[in-house]
């Protein structure tokens, strides 16, 4: 896997000319069919899909028809080639990528009213769009919860092995903590070697979860989704300006999320040169601070007693007559400054 060709475009690939839906369209030859079909506006489900990194191919979900061929194609991990005719939509494939969201629920849990990603859970989505209601063959994976990290929970019974929180730690934060295993008849997303996660804790991997596996431990059943006010925002933790969603209830800072989420997967990918969309720990986690009884409300001046709060104008006064005594007794070589995002 790798960042995705549309983030770094390969300038020397050949301009090609395809058919979809009736449309005849240009893109770049060998860039992934699913792209292509994006950049025309058109939404072809994909659990799997995110704009970060290279397709991978494992929900069965962005099913199309390529003219020539019998059965449905998955469109993420086709390369687009020179005349090609594709389609998009029809109730032949309706019928297969309904299929693929019965399989899926065949081994997931029906526990959406306490799952903190209903009303955010692509798969959700997926099983109300096409009517999914025939479950009755439908087992349980009985898998029990790891609650071993510091600050996230995977819960293997949801996991769809979409593979999005590897990828996105793996090529995105270069880190690589995590990884599929065999465990108990099913495949699970572990921390390498199967121990408690030790990582940098960024969260990333819960923000492109399409489903409830990974979860915020320290929001954890507290709201849903559509509960919260969303406030978008710059991070202050440093210079980097990472863009955040703060998510709060009534006065309460309830948690953080970002641009990362596979809400906006299908966003302008431009974004993406620029910054991936993420968070590091602090932005995600690290908002405890904005309700701490002991933040500075004011600024402190210390007189002969120690620091002492003082009006704002007040401060700034007494920093200049100060600066200005130093420097009319020693000269200005004598003052210095230090200034930093991280205080």
């Amino acid at each position: 896997m790798a960042l995705k060709p549309v983030t770094t475009p390969d300038t020397e690939a050949a301009t090609i000319s395809l058919n979809i839906d009736g449309e005849t369209v240009t893109a770049k030859e060998g860039v992934s069919l699913y792209d292509v079909i994006s950049s025309m506006g058109k939404i072809v489900p994909a659990m799997c899909y995110h704009y970060t990194f290279d397709p991978f191919g494992s929900c069965g979900m962005c099913l199309v028809l390529q003219e020539g061929k019998k059965s449905p194609v998955r469109s993420c991990t086709a390369k687009a080639t020179e005349g090609m005719v594709i389609r998009t939509d029809g109730e032949d494939l309706f019928a297969a990528r309904k299929k693929a969201v019965e399989k899926h629920l065949s081994v997931h849990p029906l526990d959406c009213p306490v799952c903190d990603a209903d009303g955010h859970c692509e798969l959700q989505d997926m099983a109300f769009e096409h009517q999914v209601t025939d479950l009755a063959n439908a087992k349980q994976k009985n898998i029990p919860e790891d609650t071993r990290s510091l600050v996230l929970d995977f819960n293997m019974n949801r996991c769809i092995a979409c593979g999005e929180c590897i990828n996105i730690c793996k090529d995105v934060q270069r880190i690589d903590a995590l990884q599929f295993m065999k465990k108990g008849g099913f495949t699970q997303v572990v921390a390498k070697g199967d121990h408690a996660l030790d990582c940098e804790f960024c969260g990333d991997c819960l923000a492109v979860c399409p489903v409830g596996a990974i979860t915020n431990k320290f929001s954890k059943y507290v709201y849903k989704p559509w509960q919260l006010r969303k406030t978008t925002t710059t991070c202050n933790y440093c210079g980097d300006g990472c863009q955040m969603y703060v998510e709060t209830k009534d006065t309460e800072v309830v948690r953080v999320t970002s641009p990362l989420s596979w809400k906006n997967k299908w966003g302008d990918r431009g974004d993406t040169v620029n910054g991936h969309g993420g968070l590091c720990v602090r932005g995600r986690f690290g908002f405890q601070f904005i309700d701490s009884k002991e933040r500075l409300k004011e600024p402190l001046v210390r007189n002969e007693t120690g620091l002492a709060p003082t009006p704002w104008i007040e401060a700034l006064d007494t920093t200049a007559e100060r600066l200005t005594d130093i420097k009319s007794r020693y000269g200005s070589e004598a003052i210095a400054g230090l200034i930093t995002a991280r205080c």
